[in-house]
Order: structure tokens, then sequence, then C-alpha cells
């Protein structure tokens, strides 16, 4: 099947030693902010909105979109959608360090974040990262849309957290599913018109 194989060799070429260091740092920078702002953010809403803050951020990042932009990937034969499927699975899970090293920070503090909280800051990192995926293919204004709405999906995921909370996983995931299927297609459609090779 050479559409699994082009993901598979999309997603390996992704996972890398820089991939791991990176995994690594996010993973021990939040571990301190959790430890340190523990009692501070101790409502559920604001671990959900941070992560899916610092998510979108890091998905956008430049270094990020360069490595996106590499001619090779596109390649490929892989359509829009499927590689924007391929593109998406190392950022996502890259970003999963964001919850899990929130989580350990508080942990650590005594100040443990519940299940329901962890598993609904685990949605908004990843759908977080989705939406601001269009954003590495754009620039200025165009980018910085994406990286808001990335940043609102996961406030809508807080505010459910904050105001419905015996319903805010089962709100949370039909907002991930929802702005996850949309963030993918539109993700698709940036990458179906992008052209890797400039105009002379």
């Amino acid at each position: 099947m050479p559409e699994l194989r082009a993901t598979v060799a999309i997603v390996r070429r992704h996972i890398d030693r820089h991939f791991a260091i990176d995994f690594g740092m996010q993973f021990a920078l939040v571990t301190a902010i959790g430890y340190v702002f523990a009692h501070l953010f101790s409502a559920p809403a604001l671990p959900v909105l941070i992560c899916g803050t610092l998510a979108a951020a890091v998905a956008a990042e430049r270094d990020h979109a360069a490595a996106l932009r590499r001619v090779s990937f596109f390649a490929m034969p892989l359509f829009g959608r499927q590689l924007a499927r391929a593109h998406a699975i190392a950022p996502a899970l890259g970003a999963l360090s964001i919850p899990l090293g929130y989580a350990a920070g508080t942990q650590l503090r005594g100040a443990g974040l519940g299940p329901h909280t962890f598993t609904i800051a685990v949605l908004a990192t990843v759908v977080a990262v989705l939406i601001s995926l269009s954003s590495v293919f754009r620039d200025g204004l165009r980018a910085a849309l994406y990286v808001v709405l990335a940043i609102g999906a996961a406030a809508l995921m807080a505010l459910a957290t904050a105001v419905v909370p015996e319903r805010a996983l089962a709100l949370s995931f039909g907002i991930a599913v929802v702005a996850g299927f949309v963030a993918l297609r539109a993700f698709g459609e940036t990458l179906a018109r992008y052209d890797p090779v400039p105009a002379p």
C-alpha cells in the first residue's frame, strides 16, 4: 500500500532526534510551570486553557513551519487530506508533552489534575495543534488567525469545564471531534493548494 508507506515515511521523518529533544524540553519546561503555578491555577478550566494555548503556539512556531514546507514531502503519492493526516500525527504526539508535563508538575506539588481535567487538557492540546497547523503555510495576520482560532477552541473547552463541569468531558469531546475534523479538512485543502516550488 503506497499510501500507508508514504504516511509512515512522513511520520518517521518528523519523529527524529530533534523531535525527542523538543519533546523532552517541552515536558521539562511545562513540568516546571505546573509545579510553580499549581496552586495559583487550581481551577480546572485554567490547565485546559494553558495547555491549549501552549500547543497552539508550539504548532505555529517558525522552525516547525520550515520543516513542514520541505519539498520532499510533496513528492509522496498522497492527496491533500492524506498528507494532512500524515503531517498532523507527529505534531499532535509532540504536543502531548504539554499536558503530560503540566500533570507531572502539579502532581509533584501535591495538586495533581483530576482524570477528567487531564483528559480535557489532552483534547484541547490536540485540537489546538490541528487548527494551528494551517498557520504554518501562511504569514502575517492570516497565520495569526489560525492561532487565535486554536486558542478559541481550547477556551471553549475551558469554558465548558468551568460552567458545566458535570458535562464538560462530553462537551469537550464533541468540540474536539467537530473542530478536529474541520481543521484536518482545512489543512488538507491548504496542502492541496500549496506549491512548494516557488515560481521563477
